[in-house]
This record gives structure tokens, sequence and C-alpha cells, in this order.
């Protein structure tokens, strides 16, 4: 089987996973792909709805966080979603004004986006997908007490999905703290 092949099945069960209303901590060394966050959104969020977040995209620094929405940007404007980039060193108040306005999907950083919504930035009541990307070095960067807060205060219906580059027991049990019962989902070929 080649990487793409192992890479495209790795993406059906991750999709599976959240059709059948699974989390997961998914472990694969590459990351993932623009077409898998958009199968994502489109099962997440069906269609347009004012009002709070149905998605939370947390990315490791700001470039990622950039890219990964620049990408999604005419996927997002087709589907007349609207989604909100959280970044350090954009301006709190108008990033917190924006979110105040409604949005369906938020991509920031951690620790951003645990500042935005512990200062009454947005609702969480409608979430229905919350994903970290690169759990694994956020881990190294030291963003698993921000990850960890919005995650415990996330509603129950939630679903939760981890993406990491390792399969790690730190990890694993650091997720079975505030995380439903989950799927493991190793790429064949790593």
């Amino acid at each position: 089987m080649s990487s793409t092949e192992s890479s495209e099945a790795h993406h059906l069960k991750i999709v599976k996973a959240i059709k059948s209303g699974q989390s997961a901590i998914c472990v694969s060394i590459l990351s993932p792909s623009i077409s898998l966050i958009q199968e994502l959104i489109v099962q997440t969020i069906p269609e347009p709805e004012e009002g709070a977040p149905r998605m939370i995209i947390l990315c490791l620094n700001n470039i990622l966080a950039q890219e990964l929405a620049n990408q999604l940007a005419p996927f997002i404007k087709e589907r007349d979603l609207t989604l909100d980039l959280l970044l350090e060193k954009g301006n709190k108040v108008k990033q917190r004004n924006d979110l105040y306005d409604g949005t369906e999907i938020i991509v920031g950083t951690s620790r951003r986006v645990c500042e935005m919504y512990f200062q009454n930035g947005f609702n969480i009541s409608k979430l229905k997908l919350f994903v970290v990307l690169k759990l694994d070095e956020q881990v190294k960067y030291g963003w698993l007490g921000f990850i960890g807060r919005i995650a415990e205060s996330l509603p129950k219906c939630k679903q939760v999905l981890f993406l990491t580059s390792f399969d790690d027991e730190r990890i694993t049990n650091y997720v079975d703290q505030f995380m439903p019962p989950h799927q493991l989902i190793i790429e064949t070929e790593l």
C-alpha cells in the first residue's frame, strides 16, 4: 500500500468515526489534508446557521492557523459559512467583537482560543466537533493547560478529535481525563 493510499484509508477511518458520533485520537506522521478538514466541516456543519460556533480547530501556532484558514477560505465561502481566525498577535478586542457577531468555525492557537473563551468571547453550547491538530507538538510547547480548560468546558454532546504524530501513553492518559469513550485510529504505514 502506498503512503497516499494509506493516508486516504486513514482519513476515511477518521471520517467514519466522526459520522458515527465517536471521538478519536488519530495517529499519523502526516499532517491532516485540507480535504479531511473539509469533510469534517461537511459532517459537522451541513448548513449555515448564525450564532455559536459548531467547530473549533486548535493549531500549534499563528502560521499554521493562518495557512489553514487561507486554504479553507474558498470552501467556506462556497458553503456560505463563517470562519473566525484567532491569532496570538491579533487585536483581542476586534477578535472578541467578531466572535460576538457569530461564527460557525473557529481556527486559532490554543492559547488565544482559550483566552477568548474565558473572556466570554463565544458560547460553545452548539459545538459539535473540537479538533486539536499536532497534539504531540502542542504538548512540547506547554499548551496542554489551554487545551484542557476548553475541553473540560465542552458540552456533553461534543465530539473530540486529537491528531498527533505518535502514540504516546502520556497523551492518551491526558486525553482520557476529559474525553468521552473514544477510538484510537493509527495510520498503518508510519
